[in-house]
């Protein structure tokens, strides 16, 4: 008898899947790009001259739902496609959540905030997701980490302080904080879940997202 079945990594359905040095590295390219991209969303936005911000919700949402249903028909096929939606279970539909109420508070705190305190909110998303990482499953924090969470926190409370002192509106930076913590949650879920395919909970997200703002947009003309 051994004790390998009894391991805790041989037993762990939560382990990450090994990736290859190339792998890696196009992850971490996607990630940089993913960032570069939404940094320019709000600058973007800016530019878009429609009062009701519901209306730039619906549409954006249409899009990435477009988007999306065309890249895994083209990956997986129509029947790949279905199965990714079938399979996503509690996990995706957590992160579709996350997503759904991130991308939507998004668009709205730009009318609220500005631009500089979305994205810096956003910033600190990593280190939120260590945070909750530590405290929901124990996942170990450097020192380093603890200092950089410590001064997000002050980051945060110098935002807030502003918001309170009628420099932007507390609308806008409670938004911009409610932003950070769903891609906190969402990313906790995906590193825990990181067998289950995500791409489907992004266009769920997207559907969700753009069936709300139906409901409260004043009107579809861009």
């Amino acid at each position: 008898m051994t004790d390998t079945a009894s391991s805790p990594v041989a037993s762990s359905s939560t382990a990450l899947p090994a990736v290859s040095p190339r792998e890696e590295r196009i992850g971490m390219l996607l990630v940089f790009l993913s960032a570069l991209m939404w940094s320019f969303g709000g600058t973007i936005a800016r530019f878009i001259h429609i009062g009701d911000s519901w209306t730039v919700v619906f549409w954006r949402s249409l899009w990435a739902v477009a988007f999306l249903i065309a890249f895994m028909l083209w990956r997986d096929g129509w029947r790949g496609t279905l199965n990714l939606f079938r399979h996503m279970g509690l996990p995706g539909l957590g992160v579709a959540f996350c997503f759904a109420t991130a991308s939507t508070s998004f668009v709205v705190a730009l009318a609220y905030t500005t631009v500089a305190n979305i994205l810096l909110m956003q910033a600190g998303v990593p280190l939120l997701a260590a945070l909750l990482a530590w405290l929901l499953f124990r996942e170990r924090v450097g020192p380093a980490t603890w200092i950089a969470i410590a001064a997000v926190i002050v980051g945060v409370a110098i935002m807030v302080s502003e918001s309170l002192g009628g420099a932007v509106s507390p609308i806008g930076d409670g938004l911009a904080l409610l932003i950070a913590v769903m891609f906190s949650v969402a990313t906790v879920i995906t590193r825990r879940f990181a067998h289950v395919r995500m791409v489907p909970a992004n266009c769920l997200a997207a559907l969700l997202a753009g069936a709300f703002a139906a409901s409260q947009a004043s009107a579809f003309a861009v």
